[in-house]
């Protein structure tokens, strides 16, 4: 049957229509769902860790937050030295910011080796922080080799999570493309619902702004699908 389910991440919103079988399924652990009720296809069409990332970035981030590149005035020799260094840059960014703000550090990072061309480039990591001011990164990575900018208001970070995760490569150690904090909000999935006028598009919200929209049949089961991803406006 055709269903129909929504993904909410912040002001972000997915839809997705997918043929599934309305069996008991059951989600993975520490995914929130609106109902408590649970298709194991859909966790089959959240695979995608562009997708994973984004929602995890548009749960937690949002406008003035950070998007920061750590460089090395010298190749760090090994993915082992230069995730060494990573952590020890974390652990002493926790406690600056703990220490400055009173609230848990939040943040995911990448690691990554490739350019903007996808040439090999100097292993050097990406991540993405709560605001805070410059000079508190630069009190433990050197100035030289950070670079950063501020997110800004749109509430979807797609382009952002695709570059963190194309900008890794296909040689970063393991299947983890990205590494989040523990304790980040999580994406809401909500209940699945029967589509039966399956020639109608989806709809989205009056205000909102379409980021993406696809509509396909499967060339060998001839099976529909559709799926939207838009910002809702921002609350006054």
């Amino acid at each position: 049957m055709l269903m129909e389910y929504k993904i909410i991440a912040g002001r972000t919103e997915e839809i997705r229509r997918v043929m599934m079988d309305r069996g008991r399924q059951h989600f993975r652990r520490n995914t929130r769902i609106r109902k408590r009720s649970s298709l194991l296809k859909i966790l089959q069409n959240e695979r995608e860790a562009v997708k994973r990332l984004a929602r995890v970035l548009n749960c937690n981030f949002g406008a003035g937050d950070l998007w920061v590149t750590l460089t090395y005035a010298e190749e760090p020799g090994s993915w082992e030295a230069a995730e060494l260094e990573l952590k020890k840059f974390l652990r002493k960014l926790k406690r600056s910011f703990e220490r400055e703000t009173g609230e848990k550090l939040r943040y995911v990072y990448s690691h990554g080796r490739k350019g903007h061309e996808g040439e090999d480039v100097r292993i050097h990591h990406h991540l993405v922080l709560p605001a805070m001011p410059y000079e508190l990164i630069t009190s433990i990575w050197p100035a030289d080799d950070v670079t950063y900018r501020r997110l800004d208001g749109r509430g979807d970070y797609t382009g952002v999570a695709r570059y963190m995760i194309q900008n890794a490569g296909h040689d970063v150690p393991g299947a983890q493309k990205y590494h989040p904090s523990r304790g980040l909000a999580q994406p809401i999935y909500t209940e699945p619902v029967p589509v039966f006028k399956t020639s109608e598009r989806i709809r989205v919200p009056r205000g909102a702004r379409i980021q993406e929209r696809t509509e396909y049949q499967d060339a060998e089961t001839g099976m529909f699908g559709a799926y939207v991803r838009y910002t809702r406006p921002r609350r006054c």
